[in-house]
């Protein structure tokens, strides 16, 4: 189960985040997750849930945006959602595509609690 190492990583890349940024703890963190990615969804959440339980913030939250794979076709440049896998453009029928989204596992956003700046006396 390579997630466990997957999530570690994002947890110490959320770190470097918190501190380089003041943060006091980090409440949610949220990442991209596609098909094409290689990553479990499911075994995301069960090593996030094991490993953030250990750290200096075991409350945070996170939540995973399944994306859909989608791709542009070289041939007539249309964009299109790839269904069952089926890597053809529907418009003009070439396999000629890149795919643009659905291959990764990326962090999108981390909230940080900061600390109140101190008033000053008036």
């Amino acid at each position: 189960m390579h997630e466990v190492s997957l999530v570690r990583s994002l947890l110490n890349q959320v770190e470097r985040l918190r501190q380089a940024h003041g943060g006091t703890t980090v409440t949610r963190i949220e990442v991209e997750i596609g098909p094409l990615s290689g990553v479990e969804p499911v075994l995301v959440r069960e090593a996030f849930d094991l490993l953030v339980a250990d750290s200096d913030w075991p409350a945070a939250e996170l939540v995973i945006d399944e994306v859909s794979l989608s791709a542009r076709c070289k041939q007539c440049d249309a964009t299109f959602n790839i269904e069952s896998f089926r890597f053809e453009c529907p418009q003009c029928g070439s396999r000629a595509v890149n795919v643009t989204r659905g291959d990764q596992f990326r962090l999108l956003n981390v909230t940080l609690e900061t600390p109140q700046p101190m008033e000053s006396p008036a």
